[in-house]
């Protein structure tokens, strides 16, 4: 699963039964509704990410999808093709993952990091399709090396959020921090950072009202993935390995069809 957004779900599964190819679906839990998406011209080799997002301006839902070469597709559901962009984004190193959401979208636009910039991320508006650079605070910068095992962007309350975890002689630092004033640099402020030496890999997922942020995380002695919150110093779900989780999404519920936005 890619990502969840007013709740769809995008999904990619593989192609039964020639594994090397995949399935793009667009499903509705609540009403257990799918539907197959055109194929891509992407190669079945290569690795990339999709966001799904609404683009007030036309009305339609679009997906896009990049690759680790930074190559662009989008899809507007009511033409039903895809369509390469040909725009080179900002940035040649996108960091994706196609095991869990990469690409945040907020206020109109696709962003994510870039390993070739350590000073800003990278933004795609999907009404105009624009690509801009959205800069840092001054000491905020990433450092793509390997004391660096997790980085990535996510959307908590509407604002956009970066987040890291860094790893020094066996001590995990967690860092996050939120984009008061979209666009505006010195809008940057930590939200908070935890240290410990059995949870790293972590994700925000979901701010609650008091403050307090449910996070994804990975222990160094369990397999999967657990959920915890930002306040708690203990207390994890699964609590055994008997109920072994992969991922988790934000959810919510609607009625939308996704057989009627494919026209």
């Amino acid at each position: 699963m890619y990502c969840c957004y007013d709740g769809l779900a995008l999904i990619k599964v593989r192609d039964y039964p020639c594994y090397e190819r995949h399935i793009l679906l667009l499903w509705n839990p609540s009403t257990r509704e799918s539907v197959v998406l055109p194929r891509t011209e992407f190669s079945v080799i290569s690795d990339y990410d999709c966001g799904l997002g609404y683009d007030s301006v036309s009305g339609d839902y679009k997906i896009l999808k990049i690759d680790q070469r930074a190559r662009s597709e989008i899809l507007t559901l009511k033409s039903g093709s895809w369509r390469k962009i040909d725009e080179r984004p900002i940035g040649v190193h996108p960091v994706l993952s196609d095991m869990e959401d990469s690409l945040a979208f907020v206020y109109g636009a696709f962003h994510w990091l870039d390993s070739s910039l350590n000073n800003s991320l990278v933004s795609f508006s999907i009404s105009n399709e624009v690509y801009r650079e959205i800069p840092w605070q001054e000491g905020m910068s990433l450092v793509f090396h390997t004391h660096y095992i997790k980085y990535g962007l996510s959307v908590l309350e509407g604002l956009l959020c970066v987040y890291s975890t860094h790893v020094y002689r066996g001590i995990y630092t967690f860092k996050l921090s939120v984009m008061k004033d979209y666009g505006i640099k010195e809008s940057w402020i930590l939200l908070f950072d935890i240290q410990g030496t059995d949870l790293h890999s972590i994700i925000p997922k979901y701010k609650f009202s008091d403050g307090d942020v449910l996070l994804r995380c990975r222990h160094v002695e369990r397999k999967g993935v657990v959920l915890k919150t930002s306040k708690e110093s203990s207390g994890l779900w699964p609590q055994s390995d008997s109920e072994c989780m992969q991922n988790g999404f934000v959810f919510t519920e609607s009625l939308i069809s996704p057989k009627l936005l494919l026209t």
